[in-house]
């Protein structure tokens, strides 16, 4: 058997253990959405003692579990910096049912928004909808946020003003429908990383992506293709941009079980290394898993500090996959810059 092809058998295998436990989890380990999208998620956040299982360079200072009775509550698969009204430091974080939720940070302790999760989908005719949200960017200068949207491989654009804008950039068109913008930032020259999910036929490590000289919603310049080699068969699943102008990205590994167990890891790279068409890597510096840490971590948001901003704490948050055997988790680590 070719190589390519070993790589199809093995994504079939997958896809068929993957498969069963769908079939098997309607009300019994899938929790079915409830109620409207508009209800009113009073969310609650538990701060857990817990600590074994995580190794690495940054210091673990705060693990906390969210949780709100709003049938649509969960499936958190993106995170971003973002500020308060006042200029404090807080979060946004994304679901793939298109939602977002406010998490404050000015107390020091995360703190959800109250009223804040909404519904952020759209429609795409009359029997199908943008909801697959997975990566979120944003500039600080303007409250301009991205989200970049997989099925369709799309980028919307949300403006200060509220105005909302959608682009499909030709670069990603042959991208796999599950594997579209899972990672995306905005750096801090204005360029933006984009990194598929899925490795290329083939390949155990080989990511595709992209690096924009601008808004990917821009016409102009087309973006920079080069390759992501992720240590073999995790999957980028977020990147977050640093002060030094080097990036974090967030690596997931999954065990085909009944729960899904997942692995997890965060890279550290510069994309000055970036060439085009060149392979790109970087180095693990941080490792999660097993107990509470062996969860489906898709969010990675790097938020300075107020008095020192080379310095500030890496955020992590889990997807909960609407699954009664998972949680979503917020972790936080310190940067010491």
């Amino acid at each position: 058997m070719t190589t390519a092809g070993a790589a199809r058998a093995r994504r079939w295998r997958l896809a068929l253990i993957a498969g069963v436990a769908l079939a098997l989890a309607p009300g019994t380990f899938v929790r079915t959405a409830t109620g409207r999208r508009t209800d009113v998620a009073a969310v609650t956040v538990t701060p857990l003692a817990e600590r074994a299982g995580v190794t690495g360079q940054l210091p673990l200072t705060g693990v906390w579990a969210l949780a709100s009775p709003q049938g649509w509550f969960g499936g958190f698969s993106a995170l971003v910096h973002s500020t308060g009204k006042d200029g404090e430091a807080a979060l946004v974080a994304g679901t793939d049912r298109g939602f977002l939720l406010d998490i404050d940070l000015a107390s020091g302790t995360p703190r959800a928004r109250p009223r804040s999760f909404r519904f952020i989908g759209l429609s795409k005719g009359s029997r199908h909808e943008i909801v697959d949200l997975e990566s979120l960017a944003r500039d600080p200068a303007t409250g301009t946020l991205w989200g970049g949207f997989e099925k369709y491989n799309l980028v919307l654009r949300w403006d200060a003003d509220g105005t909302v804008k959608r682009a499909a950039p030709p670069a990603m068109a042959d991208w796999a429908q599950n594997s579209g913008p899972e990672a995306m930032t905005r750096l801090a020259d204005g360029r933006f990383l984009v990194i598929a999910e899925e490795a290329e036929d083939g390949s155990r490590t080989a990511h595709k992506a992209l690096l924009f000289p601008g808004d990917p919603l821009a016409r102009g310049r087309p973006p920079l293709a080069l390759r992501f080699a992720a240590p073999a068969d995790y999957d980028p699943v977020d990147v977050t941009g640093l002060p030094d102008g080097r990036v974090l990205i967030l690596l997931r590994r999954v065990e085909y079980a009944l729960p899904a167990r997942f692995d997890t890891a965060i890279a550290i790279a510069d994309p000055r290394a970036i060439t085009a068409g060149g392979t790109w890597q970087g180095r693990v510096i941080q490792r999660m898993t097993g107990g509470i840490f062996a969860d489906n971590f898709e969010g990675l948001a790097f938020v300075p500090s107020a008095t020192d901003p080379a310095r500030g704490s890496i955020w992590v948050i889990s997807d909960d996959d609407m699954s009664i055997f998972q949680r979503s988790l917020l972790l936080r680590f310190d940067w010491p810059g």
